[in-house]
Order: structure tokens, then sequence, then C-alpha cells
């Protein structure tokens, strides 16, 4: 099979933001709580943090990250999470006993040393807006007054200065404490983001915009309709699900998710857009996945015993993901923050036990793209064989066996193409034109098993490997192994 891909610096779509490349990371046990923060593990520093846990973070230089959830942040008391009394509580959605010594502070300090902008989850469950606007002065205001003065009786005399504010988590679903409807959400999100914004004028809110695609049209055309005005971003979450206790080869559906994903941006976008008109505002607020991955449905019904053991990605999965990250590359004036779910356990891109932290190959496909590619997203012409993918809503497309995101770096000229080849068991020859370029690079996932994991006993069965290819004027011939990933680093 051969194919061919024409990049165009001259034609730019946008400017990236950083912020896509955010992870989540939630408070519950064995993530934020047992996982991250575990002040008896041998490798704990003295502020509890796991530093064989945070080097593998770092690798993969998230830009943004959100806390406490999730669902367990519904019912979250900010206020069990500050100061020298750390309780241990009842977490209400999950219904078992947490820890607090991994709180407010903590959070912020975690993100700052590893460069990443906190993002606080508002809790909407068993909170209120008085709640809310409490912690908001007490992390971000320096007014000597109650709360501003009780983070400074903490110890922390300079404000926290933390920028971005979700309201909410996932009430359009049943499961959730503060289960809720459209209307009621869009009213509270209009009130919360107001009061929010008078207290800190400088913060950025996001507010819920749906979940599922059956619930996009009425719940983003209701918050952009009343709080359009006062919000930042219109939040979604998605998962693409797959359940390894039954051996389900659901290899299209996981492969094409980023592609079909890209057409309910649009749509999400014009829903936004149409609205935004209605209502004469300026601007429309922007989009965000505040969660977003592939996800082992058996893993996600787990008992609240469940402990951090194996891994649960395929090699699939991590082109499912990266294939995402294409599409908002490709969509970067519309989707302008992101934050894989999560960072740990659970669902996350590490395995983190008592005794190793293990790198899932969706790890991989975050930490390739954080760190080869640029901050201009650039038109990519790509011609290649395609085939039809059930898109799970009764319909059907049509998609190319090679999904591609070309990014210009700016400042170095730099190109990158990345490319995931979603054909089962087909090589792809492409040729590549990216009208100029002396030298290339290559970083690729592959495996000859699509459905490779790395494990306790492998734990780089799946990893990028470099190569070195040929580039003559910009030109790029290369071989992409069946069911893999690659970026194509262009060198001017």
């Amino acid at each position: 099979m051969k194919a061919r891909i024409v990049t165009n610096r001259e034609r730019p779509i946008g400017r990236i933001d950083p912020l896509i490349y955010g992870q989540f990371m939630a408070r519950r046990r064995w993530v934020a709580d047992e996982g991250l923060h575990d002040p008896g593990h041998p490798e704990a520093r003295p502020d509890g943090l796991r530093q064989d846990v945070l080097d593998a973070i770092v690798e993969t230089s998230p830009t943004v990250v959100r806390w406490p959830g999730g669902c367990t942040a519904t019912s979250y008391d900010w206020t069990d999470g500050v100061g020298p009394v750390r309780p241990r509580v009842i977490d209400a959605h999950f219904g078992y006993a947490v820890g607090n010594g991994f709180g407010t502070a903590e959070f912020v300090r975690f993100c700052r040393q590893i460069g990443a902008e906190p993002h606080l989850n508002l809790t909407t469950g068993t909170g209120n807006l008085r709640e809310a606007l409490a912690w908001l002065e007490y992390a971000n205001l320096d007014t000597g007054t109650k709360w501003a003065a009780l983070r400074r009786e903490h110890g922390h005399a300079e404000p926290f200065a933390v920028k971005y504010w979700q309201i909410g988590n996932e009430e359009w679903g049943p499961w959730e404490i503060g289960h809720t409807s459209a209307a009621h959400n869009a009213e509270r999100a209009r009130e919360w983001a107001k009061a929010l914004k008078k207290l800190d004028p400088s913060i950025k809110v996001l507010a819920l915009g749906g979940g599922h695609p059956q619930d996009i049209l009425d719940w983003t055309t209701a918050v952009v309709e009343e709080a359009g005005e006062y919000i930042d971003y219109v939040t979604q979450h998605r998962y693409w699900d797959f359940n390894s206790a039954t051996g389900e080869d659901n290899y299209d559906e996981i492969v094409s998710a980023g592609f079909i994903e890209e057409h309910l941006i649009k749509a999400v976008a014009g829903i936004i857009d149409i609205v935004a008109y209605r209502r004469g505002l300026t601007r429309g607020p922007r989009i965000a996945y505040t969660e977003w991955n592939c996800a082992d449905v058996a893993h996600r019904a787990m008992s609240p015993e469940w402990r951090p053991t194996t891994t649960q990605y395929r090699l699939i999965d991590a082109l499912g993901c990266a294939a995402f990250i294409n599409a908002m590359q490709r969509q970067c004036n519309h989707v302008t923050l992101a934050n894989f779910a999560q960072t740990l356990n659970v669902v996350g891109m590490l395995v983190v036990t008592p005794e190793a932290v293990l790198r899932e190959t969706v790890f991989w496909a975050l930490a390739m793209q954080r760190h080869h590619s640029g901050d201009i997203a650039v038109d990519a012409w790509t011609d290649c064989d395609v085939y039809t993918a059930d898109t799970g809503r009764g319909s059907a497309l049509t998609v190319p066996y090679l999904d591609v995101s070309a990014t210009l770096d700016e400042a170095s000229g730099r190109q990158f193409v990345s490319i995931v080849n979603t054909h089962r068991s087909h090589a792809i020859e492409a040729a590549i034109d990216a009208g100029s370029g002396r030298g290339t690079k290559t970083y690729t996932l592959s495996h000859e098993d699509p459905f490779a994991r790395n494990t306790p006993d492998a734990p780089d069965a799946v990893r990028p490997v470099e190569g070195t290819p040929d580039c003559r004027d910009g030109s790029v011939s290369l071989s992409l192994p069946p069911h893999s990933y690659t970026i194509v680093e262009i060198i001017p």
C-alpha cells in the first residue's frame, strides 16, 4: 500500500494551545491519595510525593493538571485538605475512606514543580456557591479577609494564583452526586461564573457542555445561551470503551476514534458559534476535553477494594490516543484545553504499585506528541486508501488509513508530521513532501501484535524507537508499519 502526504507551512491552520497536553488526576484512593502522595513509601520525599512517580509524570510534561476530580470532586470538602489537621473522610461517591494529606497547597505546589497550571474542580453536588467563593478567596486573594487570612495562617503568604476553575463534573449522568438537567446546569454556570469573576476577574471558568453525543446539543446549547458571556470553556468528556474481561476485538472502533471524534468537535464548535451569534457574543467559549482516553469497561466497574496490579492498555489504545491528539491539533481553533484521564492508576497512563511505576502504552503517545510537536498547526494533504468505520450511533464514516497532523515549530523552523497507520495488517509506503528540509528523525511506536501490552514482566514491550530516514529537499520516504504511530521530524 502506498500513500502521499504534502504539508504546507505557508497554510497555517492556527496556533496550538499547549494546554491541550494536560492531564487529570483524581484525589481518589490509589491516584493522588496513596499513589502520588504516599508519605510512608521508601521513595517518598519530605513533602510526601513519591519521587519515582514524579519522575515518570515529568517525562510527559503536562501543561495543566485537573484535580480533585472527577466524580470525587462533586462531594469534596476543600476545607478538609488545608491547614495542620487533615481528617480521613468517607468519599461520598465511592463509599470508602480517603486521606486529605494531599490538599490544595500540595496540589498547587506539585503543579508548579512540574511546570503545569493547576486546574481546580469546584464542588457542585454537595457544595454551594458560598463554599466555592471561599475556596477561590483562600487560593487567590491577598485581601486580609477571612479565607485569604486563613491561607496566611497556614503558612502560605503569597496567593496560589490558580487560573482555571471548573464548575461541575458529570452531572448529566445519573451516577453523579448532583445529577441535574441541562437547564439547571446552565443557570448555575451563569450565576457561579458571574460571582467567581467578580471575586477574581483574572480566572478562566469552565462549565459543563455534555459528556455523550446524545447530551451535546441540549447541554452545550443551554450553557452557551445562559452563561456564554461569563465562561471561557465548554467542557466535554469522552472515553472509547473496550472490555478486557471479554477479550473483545474492537480494533476499528479504537483506531478510528480520533477521526470520528473530530466530527463531534466540529459539531460542538458549530453549536457554540450559532448560539454565540444569536446571543450577540463577540466570541463564544472554547472547547475543553477535561477527561478523555480509552477505557477498559471492566476496569471502570471496579469495586472499592480495587488495587493497582496490572496494565490494561493495548498498542491500539495508544494509536487511538495519538489520533485524538492529532484531531485536537487540527481543530486547534476550537479545542484549547484538554486533560488526559488520567495520570496514574484506575484509567491512568502509569500503573503505580508499592513496588514499581510502569508506563502504559498510552503513556508513550502522550510523551511523543508532547516532545515532538510544533506550536502551529499547518495544512496536510493526504492521499491514501480508506475504510468504513461504524460511529456507534447508527451511521458510518469513510476513514483514511493514515491519520495525519502536521505542525511547525515557529522558533526553529522544524516540521513535525504525526502519522497513525490504522491498517491492521499492512505496512504503508509513505512519501512525504514537506517543501524543504535537509534532515529528518522518526519516532515510531509499534509491535507485531496490535493488542500488545506493557506488563510488569515486559515493561518495555511497546516503546518508541528512533530512526533516521533519508530527507532530500524536504522529501521523505518511509515505511509505516501496520498498526503503528510515527512522528517524522523534518529539520530545516
